[in-house]
């Protein structure tokens, strides 16, 4: 009797094992929408959350000198804009002509102090808070009660953002204040903390005055660039899966010093210049052969007076 055939199912071939992603982030990020697009069942994103203080371990070197891991792959960095990415990596030991990094979006500085603070009572009609409203002594500095940074890149902290954390602590007990990106501020929101907007520099009188805000974007090394992050790169540009790089083409070594002006428009930018396109394209349509037409008012106009392009009173002169 011939020996039974072997039960059928999916043979070892056929199984697929995603190709992971290692993305170090730093609080207040949000990658979710960027790995939701990039995620697939052959690629996975795994996330090593860090402090800020540590946001360039996975590109520094090892203590001995050795070369860096390569994990993870990719990571958030994120910088005063009164600084550089440059800066930023060289004063974590790291020789910025080694990484990439592609700048994303600049984040706005907020101001929070406890509902006792005398500044809990600033009037957000007056605009945001000045910097010379706040006493620099009284400044709580987040990095104070951040824990060491990790000497291997993908070891996490217990309690990522400790430091952000314990300032608003402090500060909730009416003590100081603490200036951090808003998204940092939303992350650590507490009831008995308020959370004020704070005057930036491109808003004040004088240069010298506001703060700068921050810039946020990834970076990697060149000697661990791959296909795998390059098409999650493409995922937070918004390119569809399979497209082509040359489709969204964008200068990915470190960005020259100039801060949101190298960095291109902003996300509202963006918006707006979009926005003033849809109108322009309205407008043509609305008023054809009406050069400077804004609207299908003027339209309605040109339909009764033939003769005077852009007048509002063409039914009125059709009367006459």
């Amino acid at each position: 009797m011939p020996p039974s055939p072997p039960p059928s199912g999916p043979s070892t071939a056929d199984e697929i094992v995603p190709e992971t992603l290692f993305l170090s982030t730093i609080p207040g990020a949000s990658p979710s929408k960027w790995v939701d697009r990039f995620t697939s069942r052959e690629r996975s994103v795994h996330l090593v959350n860090h402090d800020v203080g540590a946001q360039v371990t996975f590109l520094a070197p090892g203590p001995d000198g050795s070369a860096p891991r390569g994990l993870p792959q990719l990571g958030y960095l994120r910088w005063r804009l009164d600084s550089t990415p440059e800066a930023l990596l060289a004063a974590g030991g790291v020789d910025p002509a080694d990484v990439h990094v592609v700048r994303f979006y600049e984040e706005d500085p907020v101001v929070c102090v406890g509902q006792d603070h005398l500044l809990a009572a600033w009037d957000a009609a007056d605009g945001p808070v000045p910097c010379s409203e706040l006493d620099p002594a009284e400044r709580m500095d987040p990095a104070r009660f951040a824990p060491e940074p990790p000497v291997d890149p993908l070891d996490a902290p217990e309690v990522p953002g400790a430091g952000e954390r314990m300032a608003v602590e402090i500060v909730a007990t009416g003590a100081g204040h603490v200036v951090l990106p808003a998204s940092v501020a939303r992350m650590f929101g507490r009831k008995d903390v308020v959370v004020l907007p704070l005057e930036r520099r491109s808003d004040a009188a004088e240069a010298s005055d506001g703060h700068p805000g921050w810039g946020v974007g990834l970076a990697w090394l060149k000697a661990v660039d791959s296909q795998l992050v390059q098409d999650f790169v493409g995922a937070a540009k918004g390119r569809r899966p399979g497209s082509s790089r040359n489709d969204h083409h964008q200068t990915t070594t470190a960005a020259p010093q100039g801060g949101a002006a190298a960095a291109g428009a902003s996300r509202s930018g963006k918006a707006t210049t979009t926005g003033r396109n849809v109108a322009a394209t309205k407008g043509a349509k609305g008023a054809k052969g009406v050069q400077g037409s804004r609207g299908s008012k003027s339209s309605k106009g040109t339909k009764g007076a033939k003769g005077s392009p852009g007048s509002k009173g063409g039914r009125g002169g059709k009367r006459r």
